[in-house]
């Protein structure tokens, strides 16, 4: 009875928690407005670009067609950021860009210009196709800011900008940035007025913004689709599946089968998200670290390695060692549900994901908790009868 007891805890532990996690509020993300420059410098407006973590802030002169613009990159302190407009075309080629990055000779950030026109370009600091005032740039913890005053060619608000961050050659240039992921979709068809954006990949139009294609193609949704659905579906499915099926005799052994099937799937599956997870956050590569995330997740993949490990020293339900089996497979199991959940939820908010994400999650738990909780009642029913006989 003290068994059942502590499983019955347990899992009531883990439902409150479940369906008493509220989406992440608004002031648990970074606003880009509350990002501040050196030099008092004040931009009219800003959005942040999911791609490379990165932000833009601007003001727009419509009394003689400029833009003073402002754009900030994590990166590494031996690395480079650069921003541009490509005034033909989308993407790279043609991109009339403001670079920055470590002069090798000074050990300062330095700011040069130049036009791309291949894709192993031969790096020169030379003018624009358009008029460049001011321009300057500073690295500060681990964030490249680059700012400059640009005549909008064409003195037309609607512009092809370009971003991108990488690493540094030996003496210091730029040099080949990486080809997957967000460095191939740091583009936008960008208002200066209206700040209206439509997504361009390299020199292909994408689809929209909010294209479920482009989602899941980005390597930080992908991460988050893998966890989402392992630690954060599969895995609490699968202790349900257990705890409740198993009171039916005529489910044995069913039950048994379809719950290793989904702890091992999810196991597999999570781990792979966790792997992606760890070369995101990689801090050789000036990425932003977000370490309360970063440990939950390796705390995970440790307690169901574990408890996927169990599985091949199972002793025999007649064993007396069974019982302390049971009591460890049993809470490992449980602490890793509610860890799931909440790094799940935590990892949306750092994808600063849509609302509707957010509730979409929020919803797939409450729905599992209510179906624990009924199924908690049925369960104890039967149990109740049948000690009754």
């Amino acid at each position: 009875m003290g068994c059942q007891a502590s499983r019955r805890i347990l899992l009531l532990a883990t439902i409150v928690v479940a369906a008493s996690l509220p989406p992440p509020s608004a002031a648990q993300t970074a606003s880009c407005a509350d990002l501040a420059f050196s030099g008092g410098r004040l931009y009219a407006a800003c959005s942040p670009l999911e791609e490379l973590d990165a932000s833009v802030h601007w003001t727009y002169h419509a009394s003689n067609g400029t833009a003073d613009v402002a754009f900030r990159v994590p990166g590494g302190s031996a690395g480079w950021a650069a921003w541009a407009i490509n005034p033909s075309a989308v993407g790279m080629l043609g991109a009339n860009t403001v670079f920055a990055y470590h002069n090798p000779a000074t050990g300062v950030v330095a700011v040069a210009t130049a036009v791309v026109d291949s894709y192993a370009p031969a790096f020169a600091d030379g003018d624009l196709a358009f008029a460049v005032y001011r321009r300057g740039a500073e690295y500060t913890d681990g964030v490249y800011a680059i700012h400059a005053t640009v005549a909008l060619p064409g003195n037309s608000t609607r512009q092809n900008i370009v971003w991108q961050a990488g690493t540094s050659s030996p003496d210091g240039l730029p040099e080949s940035h990486q080809a997957f992921g967000d460095n191939v979709m740091s583009s936008r068809s960008w208002d200066f007025r209206s700040a209206e954006a439509a997504v361009v990949v390299d020199d292909v139009p994408a689809a929209p913004r909010d294209s479920v294609y482009r989602a899941l193609l980005r390597p930080k949704n992908i991460h988050g689709v893998l966890n989402a659905v392992s630690w954060g579906v599969l895995l609490p499915l699968g202790v349900m599946l257990a705890r409740y099926m198993r009171v039916f005799p005529s489910l044995d052994p069913a039950w048994f089968y379809l719950h290793v099937a989904c702890q091992c799937s999810g196991y597999v599956v999570g781990s792979a998200g966790w792997v992606f997870g760890l070369t995101l956050g990689s801090p050789a590569k000036g990425a932003l670290q977000h370490h309360g995330h970063r440990n939950i997740g390796t705390a995970l993949f440790v307690l169901s390695t574990l408890q996927v490990s169990a599985l091949l020293i199972r002793p025999k339900k007649t064993v007396k060692v069974r019982f302390y089996w049971n009591l460890y497979h049993w809470s490992v199991g449980y602490t890793v549900v509610v860890l799931g959940v909440v790094n799940v939820f935590k990892g949306i908010g750092i994808l600063q994901a849509d609302q509707k994400y957010r509730h979409a999650y929020l919803g797939a738990v409450l729905v599992l908790a209510v179906v624990a909780f009924v199924l908690e009642l049925v369960t104890l029913t039967v149990r109740f009868k049948k000690g009754r006989r």
